[in-house]
């Protein structure tokens, strides 16, 4: 069944997938990140989620008081299964060249998990913080969204299809109970379990619930709202609501939580208000608009793991020309994998059932296969010579290794709690340096581990050099008469108090 075709909400899913993608490319201007709040994009494609399927569902409840499982799953799977498993494949080759062995491991795990949507649980038990400097360096952290919405296509339809047939007069109550429960749950967890929260189901539901309860009122009324002032001014608002969300955000926001009622809000009054004949509505369904949201799938796939090998590989290095480039060929991939991969696939008459059942099953077996294969043989080491391997297995059996394993960027960039060793010591060591000085720090913590002070890396790729700033990186800041470092100076250890600064280079 289909519904009627809206273009401003392709249009509000070109500016989700596009403050996705630069807060990914962590885009400054002038030192100020443009879109440091970007990551809500996700949530944002949660809410349009939500209504999407939970107006086909009730529409074809509504009309034939039934419901095929087989053919909503089906066109799930056309949906979700070609492009995601394109996109892996493609990526493949840059693991094998570009991973060292442990990392090829996580990797070649976090696949296995990206295919059967489990990726949220996999990155919650792998203890990665998602806007941690580590997570930077995973290819497929994205896919834990993709997981969350996948789980809710697996549980939503089942919930509702038997609420609408033996409980439909508390439909709207049973929804609201639910979305309320997930969003305590969520305001809860942002105080006292932060990563669950941010990667589990039953604190994003309610985002997905708000779509859907949106769905259901329009469904439940015949129409949205019909009033031309509030469809010309609310959908404005909701815009602002997210723009301010974005440019707001600080290392203080915790993720889904009260705040993040701000775009949800903003997302909701968009679909109900909005229609292509308003002011605001007219400009989300330009074509440039409508196109990047009709590919907003695809970018959503590619952005990631392309930025993540660029910062592997240090392609990228903060130059923005570089950066930029790498978006358009993002965008020149997706266009190539909407009209080559994704449009095909969903289109029943062109790839049958039998051909699309086959073709995703072998391609399966082919990545799920491999994966394994990798994990078996611990990463090919042959593939990488033994002094490099002598350097990454030193500490292999460490719980904070398996915590932070990467390639040689463990650490480097933005600075996070979860760099620092013996946290709970108020005695201070910062270790602050270039590439060449971070990869001393694992050995610093196992042979100093046992002296009462807490290690905090501050490490970036290239050397940094400062005079009387009071700043190291855009997330610590140290007293600025400890700050005194000249070019070429391979270390200084400054005590003051119940801190040591440890400066170190590669000169």
């Amino acid at each position: 069944m289909k519904l009627s075709y809206r273009p401003e909400v392709d249009g509000l899913r070109a500016i989700a997938v596009l403050v996705v993608i630069f807060y990914h490319a962590q885009i400054t201007v002038l030192g100020f990140e443009l879109f440091k709040g970007g990551y809500i994009g996700v949530d944002i494609f949660f809410v349009i989620s939500g209504y999407l399927i939970t107006s086909l569902m009730l529409k074809e409840l509504k009309i034939y008081n039934d419901f095929s499982f087989f053919g909503f799953y089906e066109r799930r799977c056309r949906r979700i299964l070609p492009v995601l498993f394109f996109v892996i494949l493609a990526f493949l080759p840059f693991s094998w060249f570009y991973l060292i062995p442990p990392a090829f491991e996580d990797f070649s795990r976090s696949i296995l998990y990206a295919v059967g949507f489990g990726s949220n649980f996999f990155f919650h038990y792998s203890g990665l913080e998602y806007a941690g400097v580590a997570g930077m360096y995973k290819p497929f952290l994205h896919t834990w969204s993709l997981s969350v919405e996948e789980q809710y296509y697996i549980i939503f339809p089942i919930f509702l299809y038997f609420t609408f047939k033996y409980f439909n007069k508390y439909l709207f109550q049973i929804l609201s109970l639910v979305l309320v429960t997930s969003f305590l749950f969520a305001e809860w967890g942002s105080k006292n379990y932060i990563s669950a929260t941010f990667y589990f189901i039953h604190s994003r539901m309610w985002e997905l619930l708000a779509g859907s309860m949106l769905a259901y009122l329009e469904i439940k009324k015949g129409s949205r709202s019909e009033n031309k002032i509030l469809n010309e001014l609310l959908p404005i608002l909701g815009m602002l609501f997210i723009a301010f969300y974005i440019v707001s955000y600080d290392d203080q926001n915790v993720a889904p939580s009260l705040r993040t009622l701000i775009p949800i809000i903003g997302t909701s009054l968009f679909i109900w208000f909005s229609k292509k004949e308003t002011l605001l509505g007219k400009v989300m369904s330009l074509k440039l608009l409508v196109g990047i949201g009709l590919i907003s799938y695809s970018l959503y796939l590619w952005h990631y793991p392309i930025f993540s090998f660029s910062r592997i590989t240090e392609f990228t290095q903060g130059d923005i020309s570089k950066k930029l480039l790498l978006i358009c060929f993002t965008i020149v991939l997706s266009i190539f994998t909407y009209f080559i991969i994704e449009k095909p696939f969903r289109d029943k008459k062109k790839i049958k059932r039998k051909f699309f059942l086959n073709i995703m099953i072998l391609t399966l077996i082919l990545i799920v296969t491999f994966n394994l294969f990798v994990i078996d043989k611990n990463g090919f080491k042959s593939r990488i010579p033994d002094t490099i391997l002598s350097a990454t297995e030193r500490n292999k059996n460490e719980k904070i290794y398996q915590r932070l394993k990467q390639d040689k960027k463990l650490c480097f960039g933005r600075i996070r709690e979860l760099c620092s060793f013996n946290n709970k010591n108020i005695n201070k060591i910062y270790l602050i340096g270039d590439s060449h000085f971070g990869s001393l720090m694992f050995d610093l913590n196992n042979k100093l581990s046992n002296m009462d002070y807490n290690f905090i890396p501050i490490t970036n790729n290239g050397f940094f050099y400062f005079n009387d700033s009071t700043k190291i990186d855009e997330n610590r800041k140290i007293d600025q008469d400890y700050l005194i470092l000249r070019e070429k100076i391979s270390e200084i250890i400054l005590k003051s108090e119940n801190n040591i600064f440890i400066f170190g280079g590669a000169s």
